[in-house]
């Protein structure tokens, strides 16, 4: 035995979660080590380095696609990190969609990660990875979809920078699951009419809940900047339907984002309120 074993059983590091493994939240992942989360967009990244307290200690960003920025970046993203594992929010070429009466059966996690059609059945892609959340209240789910040509395109451009991906999510997805959870456990919140609005870096996602039920959901990744047209399609019809109760939550991945800025005016004068945190998209990823 090596060293470096009996020094992980003597400090309970043998005993941790795999970096690599999605059953566990990060901060169990990597307790007290730094890391780094990197967001890709449609011609852009952007990246957050986590210092050994979970705490975002710097952020930063540039245009052009991954296969151009990590070889860039390759050697300072791993300066920043533990045995250079890598966080990644992949933000373009997915969709969210609601479905309904999915298989909620013991373990469905990880049949959907190993067997995904015995969940899905017959909306299943073979070309597609996929994420669920569930309604805990009623049937509905929503079920995200992105492409697994570009998940592995991702990992084989990591493996050439000897960068290990710790987890591959979908950032927007995360995000508006988190929002959900924290509604499902607001009484008063989960019974008023909403409209949910995510936006991540030119993608969007809208849910309208009332009393609790998921009643339609919107997605588009990978938005255009300045295509004000698209924007407006996805909106006004949540709009037309709101009734002068409808409460608009919004939340971006950061404060003052493109969202807030641009496309406020799309609301009128409807009740809106902005829930977006500082480092709202890094703090997510870095704690669940």
């Amino acid at each position: 035995m090596e060293f470096k074993d009996i020094k992980e059983v003597l400090t309970f590091a043998a005993f941790r979660p795999e970096s690599d493994n999605p059953r566990f939240n990060w901060g169990q992942r990597f307790p007290k080590r730094k890391s780094v989360i990197v967001n890709i967009s449609r011609g852009r990244c952007s990246w957050a380095y986590i210092n050994r307290k979970g705490l975002v200690e710097n952020t930063a960003e540039s245009d052009g696609e991954f296969v151009e920025v990590a070889p860039q970046m390759a050697d300072v993203w791993k300066a920043n990190t533990e045995d250079g594992w890598i966080g990644i929010s992949l933000n373009q070429r997915f969709i969210i969609s609601l479905e309904h009466n999915l298989s909620r059966k013991k373990g469905w996690e990880e049949e959907l990660r190993l067997s995904p059609k015995s969940i899905l059945g017959t909306k299943y892609d073979r070309s597609k990875r996929y994420a669920i959340q569930h309604n805990a209240e009623t049937s509905a789910s929503l079920v995200m979809a992105c492409d697994d040509s570009m998940v592995k395109s991702i990992e084989e451009t990591m493996r050439g920078l000897n960068l290990r991906p710790a987890r591959i999510c979908i950032g927007l997805f995360a995000m508006m699951g988190h929002l959900l959870n924290r509604i499902s456990e607001d009484t008063t919140m989960k019974s008023q009419d909403l409209v949910i609005l995510g936006w991540l870096d030119g993608s969007l996602c809208l849910v309208r809940q009332k009393s609790g039920q998921w009643q339609d959901v919107r997605c588009r990744s990978g938005i255009t900047p300045g295509d004000d047209v698209t924007i407006t399609q996805m909106i006004r019809p949540f709009i037309e339907r709101a009734e002068p109760s409808t409460r608009i939550l919004i939340m971006e991945d950061r404060k003052q984002g493109t969202f807030s800025t641009s496309y406020l005016d799309q609301f009128q004068n409807m009740h809106v309120t902005d829930v977006t945190e500082e480092f709202h998209l890094w703090n997510i990823l870095s704690k669940y």
